[in-house]
């Protein structure tokens, strides 16, 4: 079944306008997850007006984008409108096989392609073109798919409130989705529509239906789409979850980097928030419906490793981590510790004004997969491989033997290591300093293989040089999970003034007040050491061991490959989560600011001497709250604050993989729109300062909230 014409030229002009209006934030997310070397072939695959193709285009100078659509007029305008030296257009069949692509993006595509397949509504048409994506690519290429997901089970209803005021077309939300259960899915064979139980008016201007959770999710992607809702009518979004997107990936031979579900905060704020609401059967909010999904799949050689699970948990008594206890300022505190330090090398080099960095590429990191304890927040799937610095569990005597024995990688003698940073990565948790430590050589080595230190079972990934700018937008959209890697960048690019790129995340605009500044001197004053050792455990942390197993590519399909038991440590009352919330506010004279914690603790004391540590306010999540944004929430419940004074900087990060799955997710808040008695408990000192004394900063979390709002507010 062929896709509607849309007419002469001004009907392509006008369709194309409407979808080009937020093209810019689409190409800063999936550019964000192209982690691509100078070079590269890069395929849009259904191109559609070229917006997006000249955008990415221009987003990877160093790359050659390739538009491709099946329309000659859609091809025709795009060149005539987009010329790039780095940038063509071909006519093309966006479902079949292109050889030789580095990296391939298909974005709102898919959909189109199961909606107007051989058959109406073809889910093997889908997964037949997603295969031709795959096919298309070279060994270590990337996939970057963006389409939609299902929402919710496949039985499952919700109760939907929308509102009855007519819009500017003179039609409500009401009268919308109304037409839109009569007449959805109109190619269906069977007949259009859905089961919608009007349930009578809420009696604060919503009106409330039940309807399948999935459709409810449909109707809102939609409902704003009036000037082309009769072609909108036809199409079906989302017809696969995202598991069933990461399953037909894997089945296909690729690592699943990343499948995820994705909510655009514009969305959110202006098209569902206060508009609409939507509950379970026991009127429970619901989040909201993610508005679109990402996965990132990359094509690997056989016998490389496709993914990591977590079998089983083994009954072994843990013997790896050890757990001690500290008591003193009335609280007893549990940590956790391994038998050494952790030193990370980040070795660069910086071409042409841009920093560049050796780092290793898929390595195992199991924690990523383990069982999501205290509930998720959307159905996220990754593979267990990461993108992260050259590290080991050492006591840091001998750096240079300590990175040829990770890297495999002689160094010149003139090769200098530079201490950038020394942290504690989980301060409340775990005992042990991360040192931070900058190799900056000549040039970085060619990609190859990463050693494999004798204690790992798995398949260890390769060394790889990255655009160190690439690699901070992958951070900030969540491509890149591991946080430490992004501390770094940051930090070098500070220490070296060389600049991190345009900020990828939700913007914020700090509110301008006054209150008093402390120096950093000040807010780091000595607290002196008033741990001591104790057998009386509070119970807060578990040691466990899980047994993990790797799949490879095989040569018809994934094979079995290692098996190996880890130890890992969680919080036993707690989920895995952690939100931290970094106030912030602007002066008079225009100097950031931004409240710090002052809290004593004895991981710092153990590890500096000296129990103080600044900190960004952090807390751990129970459980995650039934809300439409459930971090966010529970961000706003832990501050005391509305929900909306809260705002994300960046996305989640892993502080620890090697030794547990805590996941933190940082949000800013303006300072004003904190409770009294939690702004009078802070001391707020200039970001400038903080970015300044970040060799003096000791804890991991602060760090990277500072960074991060420095890039967040084009200061870094």
């Amino acid at each position: 079944m062929d896709h509607p014409a849309r007419g002469d030229v001004s009907a392509y002009q006008r369709y194309f306008a409407g979808m080009d209006a937020s093209m810019d934030q689409k190409a800063a997310f999936l550019a964000a997850h192209l982690v691509t070397d100078p070079g590269a072939r890069i395929l849009d695959l259904g191109c559609g007006s070229g917006a997006l193709s000249a955008r990415l285009a221009l987003l990877a100078p160093g790359a050659h984008v390739v538009g491709v659509d099946i329309d000659p007029q859609t091809v025709a305008l795009a060149g005539e409108k987009y010329q790039l030296p780095n940038l063509s257009f071909e006519v093309g069949d966006a479902a079949a096989v292109h050889d030789g692509a580095d990296a391939v993006v298909s974005c709102s595509m898919l959909h189109h392609v199961y909606t107007y397949g051989p058959r109406a509504y073809d889910e093997a048409a889908a997964e037949a073109a997603v295969r031709a994506h795959i096919a298309s690519l070279r060994p270590g290429g990337l996939l970057v798919l963006r389409d939609f997901c299902v929402d919710g089970a496949p039985e499952e209803t919700c109760l939907l409130d929308v509102g009855a005021l007519p819009g500017s077309d003179g039609r409500s939300d009401v009268d919308m989705l109304r037409d839109f259960a009569v007449r959805a899915r109109p190619l269906d064979a069977l007949g259009s529509g859905f089961p919608l139980e009007d349930l009578g008016e809420t009696g604060d201007g919503f009106r409330r239906f039940r309807l399948l959770r999935r459709w409810s999710a449909e109707f809102l992607l939609r409902k704003d789409y009036r000037t082309d809702w009769e072609i909108e009518l036809r199409e079906q979004y989302a017809f696969w979850t995202v598991g069933e997107f990461a399953r037909v990936a894997e089945r296909a031979g690729t690592r699943v980097i990343r499948a995820a579900p994705i909510h655009n905060p514009w969305i959110l704020q202006h098209r569902f928030a206060g508009r609409v609401r939507r509950f379970d059967e026991r009127l429970r909010p619901l989040p909201w419906p993610a508005t679109n999904v990402v996965l990132v799949a990359q094509r690997v050689a056989p016998g490389r490793a496709l993914r990591l699970r977590e079998q089983r948990l083994d009954d072994a008594p843990p013997t790896y981590l050890r757990q001690t206890s500290w008591t003193g300022t009335h609280e007893v505190y549990d940590l956790i510790q391994r038998p050494t330090g952790a030193i990370d090398f980040l070795p660069y080099a910086v071409t042409d004004g841009r920093l560049r960095v050796l780092a290793r590429s898929g390595w195992p990191r199991p924690a990523m997969v383990m069982m999501r304890r205290g509930g998720d927040v959307g159905e996220e799937i990754r593979s267990g491989h990461a993108v992260e610095m050259i590290s080991l569990a050492t006591d840091g005597r001998d750096p240079g033997a300590d990175f040829l024995a990770r890297s495999g990688l002689t160094l010149p003698q003139t090769v200098h290591f530079e201490r950038l940073l020394t942290f504690l990565s989980s301060a409340g948790m775990v005992d042990e300093a991360t040192q931070g430590i900058a190799l900056h050589l000549p040039d970085l080595p060619a990609s190859g293989p990463a050693p494999r230190p004798p204690e790992l079972a798995f398949d260890a990934g390769t060394l790889q040089s990255f655009d160190a700018q690439s690699l901070l937008r992958a951070a900030e959209v969540g491509m890149l999970p591991e946080g430490r890697l992004e501390l770094m960048i940051r930090a070098l690019s500070h220490k070296l003034d060389l600049p991190t790129g345009v900020w990828a995340g939700e913007s914020f605009t700090p509110s301008a007040i006054d209150l008093a500044v402390t120096p950093w001197d000040e807010i780091a004053r000595p607290a002196g050491t008033p741990f001591a050792p104790t057998n009386n455990s509070t119970g807060f942390l578990r040691r466990i061991r899980s047994v993990f197993s790797e799949e490879r590519a095989g040569p018809r399909g994934p094979v079995p490959g290692a098996r190996q038991a880890l130890e890992m440590a969680i919080p036993a009352r707690h989920g895995t989560w952690t939100v931290s919330a970094l106030p912030v506010y602007r002066d008079t004279s225009g100097r950031i600011l931004i409240g710090i914690e002052r809290r004593v603790l004895p991981a710092a004391q153990l590890r500096f001497g000296d129990a103080g540590l600044p900190c960004v306010p952090a807390w751990r999540v129970a459980l995650l709250p039934d809300a439409p944004d459930p971090l966010r929430q529970a961000a706003a419940d832990a501050v005391g604050c509305p929900t909306e004074a809260v705002v994300r900087l960046g996305a989640p990060y892993h502080p620890s993989l090697g030794i547990t799955p805590e996941r933190v997710q940082p949000f800013v808040v303006a300072a004003g729109d904190l409770p009294q008695s939690l702004r009078a408990s802070l001391a707020f000192a200039t970001l400038e300062s903080v970015l300044a004394r970040a060799g003096d900063v000791r804890d991991g979390h602060l760090l990277i909230a500072a960074f991060r709002l420095a890039g967040m507010l084009d200061l870094a």
